[in-house]
């Protein structure tokens, strides 16, 4: 969980994760406690933040990036309420990430 943890903090100093770190000691939700206690939706987390860390590096539009992030979190991922769901909408995430325009021949 500490490279959980570590992979939102490096988004943060980017300015990217919504809603900031997950605090696996005192997770604020059902998502976030799903994500702290299985292996598989913390690898799709780790997997999306590389994602999202690589279009900030490449010159994505941080405004645009950031508010795309609050929208997928708001709309899609607090939906969910099981590990599929989670691992699938983060895989999802992190290809919509990596097409975004203008990110992938960079």
């Amino acid at each position: 969980m500490k490279v959980l943890s570590l992979v939102l903090l490096s988004l943060i100093s980017f300015g990217g994760v919504a809603h900031g770190a997950i605090n696996c000691s005192n997770p604020a939700g059902g998502v976030e406690r799903l994500i702290c206690t299985s292996s598989r939706a913390s690898v799709a987390q780790s997997d999306m933040a590389l994602s999202y860390n690589l279009a900030m590096r490449r010159g994505a539009d941080i405004e645009v990036l950031q508010q795309s992030q609050t929208d997928w979190y708001n709309n899609v991922l607090s939906q969910c309420n099981n590990v599929t769901c989670i691992v699938d909408a983060m895989s999802e995430r992190s290809a919509e990430i990596e097409n975004m325009d203008g990110l992938r021949d960079q």
